[in-house]
């Protein structure tokens, strides 16, 4: 067997891709449809539709161009997609079918490490049925979608000592978010000192050259990136805590094996752990901000599962617990697709044509993503006092049936944002 055919994936990994990608597309779209995305989504599909169109970055959920909160322009190949199907599912099928691609590269990964059929296949898998993953697939779309994609293919370029696939690499993972470089700068040190010098000195390179120009960028446009605050003390510790166990579960915590070498993942996890309170946790199961570390977890685990071929088998059983009692998405046991309103997203999708500025409110943001290919929508800026918010999740299965004709529709409940609930107990006026 050539080097070449002993890479591909397995197949069933291909068939667990195709299928995860055929669900989340069409969770994803119930959730759009539902008007439950949040406005980075919409933050995207402006940006990328005003490009389209001459108006640059600038968006209406951000107040400013896009490129001067994070340098993102590797997203800019995108435009000719968007200019031709301007809608917020053009993206949220993109950024499914990255997530679901990551884990063809990530046993791909596991093969030239020495995996056997079945190790590749277990960690694809459990990659692919990971809370973490599900969670960013079921997420907004955000330049981070493309990380675990884009990090397994480098580190197979790195594996195999292709020194010219791993620097176009290295490069659109530093076009993906200013961060980036900072993590490229470590792995690249890293891989000059104990695998292949000239690779790594080079990526190393790349990462500070990519990192002095986006603060010289900021410095001349009188930017300043949107960043959290750190601190030297750990704010909710169990939190966190429960997010690192919760990362390591699908993988029967195959990473740990490494010992010393878990030392390489330390920024990554220096950034979730010393941060302080954001505008929500950013050590989430699934969040745009865990997707490097999402990405280094998967690949530890195929490295660890080439050495231990033994995981292969409670590695899948630990990842289908997971999938099914820790997720954070619509899969978990107890938890259903939202209630389409057709008449308020017929409503949403009538502002696209909007002639004049409209402001959407910030509880119904979901309109705004649905409407954003118009630039005269731009949504309210955040209001701590704004009342209004839907809860996050169906658990009630009976609305759902019903609206897909299956039984008739439950007394007295009403629906906010498709979340079936109790008519008086809805935080605006009930919808039906």
């Amino acid at each position: 067997m050539s080097e070449r055919a002993s890479l591909r994936p397995p197949r069933a990994v291909v068939v667990a891709a195709v299928v995860f990608a055929l669900v989340y597309i069409a969770l994803d779209l119930n959730k759009l449809y539902a008007l439950r995305y949040g406005a980075d989504t919409g933050t995207f599909v402006q940006w990328l539709t005003g490009e389209a169109h001459g108006r640059g970055s600038w968006n209406g959920a951000e107040y400013r161009p896009h490129l001067q909160v994070h340098d993102s322009w590797v997203l800019l190949a995108l435009v000719p997609l968007m200019a031709a199907f301007p809608y917020a599912q053009t993206l949220l099928v993109v950024q499914v079918v990255a997530i679901a691609g990551a884990a063809l590269a990530l046993a791909a990964f596991a093969r030239s490490c020495g995996a056997n059929a079945w190790g590749a296949t277990a960690v694809g898998i459990a990659y692919l049925l990971s809370p973490s993953a599900q969670g960013i697939a079921y997420g907004n779309f955000l330049e981070n979608v493309f990380v675990p994609l884009l990090a397994a293919l480098g580190a197979l370029a790195v594996r195999r000592r292709a020194p010219i696939a791993a620097l176009i690499i290295a490069q659109l993972l530093l076009g993906l978010k200013e961060d980036e470089a900072l993590f490229l700068a470590w792995f690249g040190a890293a891989c000059a000192l104990w695998w292949d010098r000239r690779i790594g000195v080079a990526v190393a390179a790349l990462a500070l050259v990519n990192c002095v120009a986006f603060v010289v960028f900021e410095r001349l446009a009188g930017a300043q990136p949107s960043l959290p605050g750190y601190a030297l003390h750990v704010d909710e510790p169990l939190q966190k805590l429960a997010f690192f166990a919760a990362l390591l579960a699908p993988f029967a915590f195959a990473p740990l094996l490494l010992r010393w070498r878990l030392l390489l993942a330390a920024p990554l996890v220096a950034e979730l752990v010393f941060n302080r309170p954001w505008a929500y946790p950013i050590a989430r199961i699934g969040t745009h901000w865990t997707a490097p570390l999402v990405a280094a977890t998967a690949l530890a685990a195929a490295y660890a599962v080439a050495k231990y071929p033994r995981l292969a088998t409670p590695m899948l059983g630990c990842a289908v617990l997971c999938a099914l009692f820790f997720n954070d998405t619509a899969l978990k046991i107890g938890r259903y697709p939202y209630v389409v309103d057709r008449g308020a997203y017929a409503a949403a999708t009538a502002l696209r044509d909007a002639p004049r500025r409209v402001v959407v409110r910030r509880p119904v943001e979901g309109v705004y993503v649905v409407a954003a290919a118009n630039p005269n929508v731009v949504l309210a800026k955040y209001d701590p006092r704004e009342t209004g918010y839907c809860p996050a999740y169906n658990k009630d299965p009976r609305a759902f049936l019903a609206s897909l004709g299956v039984g008739p529709w439950p007394a007295n409940i009403a629906l906010c944002g498709g979340v079936p609930l109790r008519a008086d107990a809805t935080p605006g006026p009930p919808r039906r």
